[in-house]
């Protein structure tokens, strides 16, 4: 949430808080296991790079109740979300490569959940965070394995083709595969950790994948959609979704949702 302009120069729309914590609890999972997975660490400054509405800086703030925590987001509903919420908290503006040089001093932890796929360039990128933890301190990231999601398999294959073909100029997501990833880290770290894990969220409908993806993966093509396309753009989007995503035993559609995780110590 850093990071608001896909190529081709097209500026986004800011966030909606209230739209991203429909799903709040399961948002807020990964976040919640990537801290579990930090060990027995205690850092005395931590950076929340992408902090979002704040929900996972508040699942730092328990773990690591003792540290000087910052929230850091380029969205101002996001902060304003995360500040009313969560007013014991730090939270400042920030967008990141840009203003990494302005964040004074060193961070024994830096942890960002669902935030960097936003960002290009992550060869340039991840050295460049890694360049502001302290001797010793720790990279931890998660961020949706987007190429292997089944909600953006059908998503491209809709743009790729007929009346929504204009909308195949949108690039927002910069992710790499994990080996990449294993490529970049093994050069900034001897000690590092990859890992994936699959999240079987369950929504009462096919309309339930949509407003899950409303919430962040869809901004990009709604914003670049008149008031009487959106419409058409997401029926079409949904018998996709209808045809491709089989209501279980029990009526519930299951929303598979695979996310890649890493952790590094300097």
């Amino acid at each position: 949430m850093l990071y608001d302009a896909p190529e081709g120069g097209m500026i986004m729309s800011d966030w909606n808080s209230n739209q991203y914590m429909k799903f709040g609890a399961e948002r807020t999972q990964p976040s919640a296991d990537l801290v579990n997975r930090l060990g027995s660490i205690s850092p005395s400054r931590i950076l929340d790079l992408g902090c979002g509405p704040g929900n996972s800086t508040k699942k730092l703030a328990e773990r690591f109740s003792d540290a000087d925590i910052l929230g850091i987001d380029y969205s101002e509903d996001m902060l304003e979300k995360a500040r009313a919420t969560y007013p014991e908290l730090k939270f400042e503006r920030s967008s990141v490569p840009d203003d990494l040089d302005k964040l004074g001093g060193k961070f024994d932890l830096i942890f960002s959940n669902a935030c960097i796929h936003w960002i290009p360039d992550h060869r340039k990128l991840i050295p460049a965070i890694f360049d502001k933890l302290s001797e010793g301190g720790t990279l931890a990231v998660q961020i949706p394995y987007i190429q292997k999601a089944p909600f953006y398999r059908l998503l491209n294959l809709l743009v790729d083709t007929g009346e929504w073909k204009k909308l195949s100029v949108i690039h927002n997501f910069h992710n790499l595969f994990p080996e990449e990833y294993y490529d970049i880290l093994s050069g900034l770290s001897e000690s590092f950790n990859i890992w994936e894990t699959t999240y079987y969220h369950t929504v009462s409908s096919h309309d339930g994948v949509i407003e899950w993806y409303k919430g962040s993966g869809l901004r990009p093509y709604l914003d670049m959609l008149s008031d009487e396309e959106k419409p058409r753009f997401l029926a079409d989007l949904s018998e996709m979704i209808s045809e491709n995503f089989p209501r279980r035993e029990n009526g519930s559609i299951i929303l598979k949702m695979p996310r890649v995780f890493f952790t590094a110590k300097k």
